[in-house]
């Protein structure tokens, strides 16, 4: 049965609709107009992908604005409040803005947390602040634009105190580019000895690779001192000064690795390892660079006032913000390879236009990096030629000849930040043939388009920022333009995305390839929002347990654990599988009519690090588990009801051997011991856990909690249902539940073992029929029991399938299948949590989670018998602009929503739909009529 909700909206509007345009027009038609061929590619993108042709300011080559120097970070301290006042103070005095990532706050003596890393205002270079690092502990600095060029400088001071200790400052610049994900740039430390020598880390292979190298420079003792760093990145060299601004202290030096183009973080770390190692502080730190380009204007590229190569061996590097990479081989230590990257004129291959154009060659690494800072605007349209030979894998089964790279910051973390990858040829055995064009998801995917082999062709790379996806379209200004990859997720599982700041192109996995030419590049900044993709998958009900579904979105979360509150067989308490800072914690959606449940954006509890395990007592207690535990956090919590007046307890703090070097606890999952379990262990009523790595990551156990227990924070607890064993339950817990039909708990494994245990720690093995027989692969993630049959139903996260299996002869069936919608997007697959399922007590409906984030999630989806009727709601808001009229509503459950127009309120058939399928509670009319318009919003299930 379904039932839809209008609310009528009979305010007149006078849009005031004029000749003036909108101001933001040439923003959200800034791409061009082209002709979609492929069948997957949705008309509605090619909206919001027209009018790349429209116009623009272009810098060409070298006439590009390249302000020198531009500064990218600079931090003198002085805006930050709450300064710790004195070297005992032991305030959490951290660096507020999102640059700041405090990565060790815990000093080692005193051993107080929080107090590692401080703002401090007893003593400070300039001004009145200073940041101060004690011993143990470490901050990093995301720069929040990085930019390429031909000149880096550091500069920073610091006061040291290392009294008679053997550690103290370590200054580590850490860098990323094309083709590769990052490592250190610079390395830069105190003696690891008594000394006040200065030491720098020398990775490139000439003379000292491998090494650290003592500088002539020492670091003055309880004194200010001025550090300089210039760093010329083409040539992979750098000299140190020290107070003198003059002259170095060493110059021409080897950078840290061979690898790194593009400089992206600074870590600051006291590497102290005993309590007589001292302190340092921080102050007017600063880091510029020379020959940057930015996004203010479209930068264009074709090569043509670059010196192109007179021989096979010069080394005829792009210029300008342009940094090269060219090593013989990938890891450190590696000699140059100066001839890998050149312009090349047309004596060497035709260009696409003029007389130039860039060859790469060779494998790994051979790549061009350039990185522009914060664009203007959200998104960034990247549009270049390439031209490739056939690949052959003649050296391993690696032939990618040309890679295209694009670099943002994950969640403000700008290593290891590919966003996008695009190879062209081979990638590995399995993936990719001579002409395949592959991308990567979750894994390589071969994306089904090819490139022309040795032909010149036109790739267009467009950013979707605001909903973390991006779009590649081969010619894409051409009338046969193919779209490669359509809509799909930055790499990565961030919550947060940022504009991207980089990209690359290099020649990558394998070696000794055969040249490949690109050419003619432009980089702009738009605004290029895309329409929704549609659903991922379709949840497919297979038997006839349950003949409804209903979707609860709780998009960028990864949703975990879900349970159903026994005290109403409606509420849904889950866990959000997140540190605290993205949102780690518990939370319910509570039933609001029939069919249709609402997220309470409010946590039950908050600040959790990774949730794992979930179950609620008939007394509405709340336990959970947590499967990350190397450090007496804890393994095992507890909320009492009511909820509000209690405050969360750690009852198990860890299990086994509480020595120092066996705290590594996995507490998976738990589950409330059935009525009927009884015996010498367990008892009815009984908190069951499920650990899947006990005292390290290799031993498999299940234990018990007396639920009455009011002893906190146990440390070793060892009252083992089942005691740790490598082998017996199988490979990785992944869920337990209750089998109340035979009075036992049931586990599941990664690898297909399903356990049931009795009281006494007896354990039978329940083998399936055909699901996972013996010798199959078997990719176990979620485990409920049915509870008025008794029949166990599993879920694998490689089939995406959920199975019902009879406990005692194994015979089972599918239920729940969830196929792709788009059978070539894999990285839109459901990612079943482990655990991740759970039937309400009464067996009226079953709640699995989907973890991804990737493909719009993540969710809870419920398969339930309920009607679904949306409940009454209202318009909130209606906001009337110059050339348009937004409306606001409140939620009507999970419906999706229809709003209709007409200009005639007594003709109710002229209304018509001017957006269908919403998902969101708000709309905007960008184009309403200049006379009076009538508006209805309809909720549909």
């Amino acid at each position: 049965m379904k039932a839809e909700r209008m609310c009528r909206i009979t305010r007149r509007f006078f849009s005031g609709v004029t000749g003036d345009g909108d101001d933001n027009q040439q923003e959200k038609t800034c791409l061009s107009a082209l002709w979609l061929r492929r069948p997957l590619a949705s008309r509605k993108l090619e909206s919001v992908l027209r009018s790349a042709g429209s116009a623009v300011a272009f810098a060409l080559g070298l006439n590009i604005a390249m302000a020198a120097p531009v500064t990218i970070y600079s931090n003198d301290f002085e805006a930050y409040s709450g300064a710790a006042t004195s070297l005992e103070d032991v305030a959490d005095a951290d660096p507020t803005g999102d640059e700041w990532m405090v990565t060790d706050d815990d000093a080692l003596n005193p051993n107080t947390p929080g107090m590692g890393v401080q703002v401090i205002n007893w003593r400070s270079h300039s001004g009145n602040q200073a940041l101060l690092f004690r011993s143990s502990s470490e901050a990093q600095i995301h720069f929040p634009g990085p930019r390429s060029g031909t000149r880096y400088q550091l500069d920073f001071w610091l006061w040291v105190e290392k009294g008679s200790g053997d550690r103290n400052f370590y200054f580590i610049m850490q860098g990323e580019g094309a083709d590769y994900n990052g490592s250190d740039y610079v390395a830069y430390r105190s003696d690891r000895g008594t000394t006040a020598k200065i030491f720098y880390y020398d990775g490139v292979d000439n003379n000292n690779a491998g090494l650290w190298v003592g500088t002539p420079g020492e670091h003055r003792e309880a004194a200010w001192q001025h550090h300089r760093w210039v760093i010329r990145p083409n040539e992979l060299k750098m000299d140190i000064y020290l107070d003198d601004m003059e002259n170095p202290v060493v110059a021409d030096v080897d950078l840290a690795r061979c690898e790194v183009a593009v400089p992206t973080l600074l870590i600051i770390r006291h590497e102290g390892n005993s309590v007589d190692d001292g302190f340092f502080i921080l102050d007017d730190v600063s880091f510029e660079v020379e020959g940057s380009v930015d996004l203010t204007k479209t930068f264009l590229d074709s090569f043509e006032d670059y010196p192109a190569r007179t021989t096979p061996e010069d080394d005829a590097d792009p210029q300008g913000p342009w940094i090269t990479v060219e090593t013989d081989g990938t890891g450190t230590g590696r000699a140059l390879a100066p001839n890998k990257v050149q312009v090349v004129d047309s004596s060497v291959a035709k260009p696409r236009t003029g007389n130039k154009c860039l060859k790469l060659e060779g494998g790994q690494r051979a790549g061009v990096s350039i990185a522009w800072g914060v664009p203007p605007q959200r998104d960034v349209q990247i549009t270049w030629w390439a031209r490739v030979p056939e690949s052959q894998p003649l050296y391993g089964a690696e032939a990618n000849y040309l890679r295209m790279s694009l670099y943002g910051a994950e969640n403000r973390n700008n290593l290891s930040g590919d966003n996008a990858l695009l190879g062209y040829g081979i990638r590995n055995a399995s993936v990719g043939r001579p002409t395949s064009l592959t991308y990567y998801t979750t894994g390589w995917v071969d994306s089904g388009v090819d490139f022309t082999p040795d032909a010149w062709e036109q790739y267009r790379l467009i950013t979707h920022t605001a909903q973390g996806l991006y779009t590649i379209i081969k010619n894409p200004d051409s009338p046969t333009a193919e779209v490669v990859v359509d809509r799909a997720p930055f790499i990565g599982s961030a919550a947060l995305w940022t504009p991207v700041f980089m990209a690359g192109w290099s020649s990558s996995n394998g070696t000794n390839h055969p040249p490949v030419y690109v050419d003619d590049i432009e980089i702009k900044s738009l605004v290029a929002d895309a329409p929704e993709l549609g659903p991922p998958y379709t949840p497919t009900v297979h038997g006839t347990t349950f003949t409804n579904i209903t979707q609860l979105e709780i998009k960028g979360r990864i949703v975990g654990r879900p349970v159903v509150d026994p005290r109403d067989n409606r509420t849904i308490i889950f866990a959000v599988d997140a540190p605290p800072a993205d949102g780690g914690g518990i939370y319910k959606a509570t039933h609001v009519s029939s069919g249709n449940w609402v997220v309470d954006a409010n946590p039950i509890v908050s600040g959790l690090d990774r949730p794992s395990g979930l179950a609620v007592t008939a007394d509405g207690t709340i336990w959970w588990t947590h499967d990350y535990n190397n450090d007496f956090t804890r393994s095992v919590g507890r909320l009492r009801w009511p909820w509000n007046e209690n405050i969360p307890e750690t009852i198990i703090a860890d299990v086994g051997d509480p020595a120092a070097g066996t705290r590594d606890d996995d507490a998976i999952d738990l589950c409330v011991a059935p009525g009927s379990f009884d015996g010498s262990i367990g008892h009815p009523g009984w908190i069951v856990v499920a650990d899947r790595g006990v005292d390290g990551d290799a031993s498999n156990a299940v234990y018990v909690i007396d639920p009455t227990t009011t002893d906190l924070d146990r440390v070793g607890y060892d009252q083992w249902l089942v005691a740790p064993t490598a082998t017996d339950l199988g490979g990785n817990l992944m869920a337990i539940d209750a089998l109340p039909q035979t009075g036992e708990v049931v586990v599941l494994s990664q690898d297909g073992f399903i356990v049931a245990i009795d009281a006494n720690g007896s354990y039978r093995y329940v083998y399936t029929v055909n699901l996972w027989p013996l010798g199959a692969t078997a990719t176990g993630a979620a485990l409920a029991v049915e509870p008025t049959t008794g029949r166990i139903w599993v879920a694998d996260d490689a089939l995406d399938e959920i199975w019902s299996v009879d406990p005692s002869s194994g015979e089972d069936r599918k239920e729940i299948s969830f196929p792709l919608t788009i059978p070539s997007r894999p990285d839109r697959q459901i990612d079943l949590h482990d655990p991740g399922m759970a039937f309400a007590p009464d067996g009226s409906m079953l709640v699995v989670s989907d973890a991804s984030v990737a493909n719009g999630g993540g969710r809870l989806i419920i398969f339930h018998n309920q009607a679904s009727t949306p409940p009454s709601f209202a318009v909130t808001r209606i906001e009337r602009g110059a050339t348009s009229v937004k409306i606001q509503w409140q939620a009507a459950g999970t419906a999706r929503y229809d709003v209709l127009r007409s200009t005639n309120l007594s003709n109710p058939a002229g209304f018509t739909a001017v957006a269908t399928d919403l998902t969101d509670t708000s709309y905007t009319d960008t184009n309403p009529p200049a006379e009076m318009a009538f508006y209805i919003v309809v909720a549909k299930p």
